[in-house]
């Protein structure tokens, strides 16, 4: 796959209920198209890490945020610069994404991460139409 510049790029945990349904809530969030989300379990995100000699175990623990050409990030860097290019996102999430410290970020990311899979029941991503190009399981 070839990554576009004017794009942004998500890798998530696809199998787990928590990160998919996030993962539908960037897409609503998205009001310019600008994101794309790519399931952690893709052969695109195990050849995005072989080729920068990341571990590709990398995304089962956590989401990477990625701008081509530019940098990639991890944890709450990650869910900041998700943030920050999302142009309808709740007021108290990005209010709270802008005052909180890294350390505190990450420390709520890491808990809610180690978590995550407590939930008994799988997520079915229902795709619609309208964003069935912008993600790639």
């Amino acid at each position: 796959m070839r990554f576009q510049q004017n794009r942004h790029y998500v890798f998530f945990d696809s199998h787990c209920p928590m990160c998919s349904n996030w993962a539908m809530k960037i897409l609503q969030w998205d009001t310019e198209g600008v994101f794309i989300l790519i399931s952690a379990h893709s052969t695109i995100a195990a050849s995005w890490a072989k080729a920068r000699g990341v571990d590709p175990n990398i995304f089962h623990k956590t989401i990477v945020y990625l701008q081509p050409n530019v940098f990639w990030c991890t944890e709450g860097d990650a869910v900041k610069k998700i943030a920050k290019n999302l142009k309808s996102i709740p007021l108290p999430f990005s209010f709270i994404l802008w005052i909180a410290p890294k350390v505190i970020i990450n420390g709520i990311y890491r808990f809610i991460a180690q978590n995550r899979k407590k939930k008994g029941k799988d997520c079915d991503l229902l795709l619609d139409k309208s964003i069935k190009d912008r993600i790639i399981l």
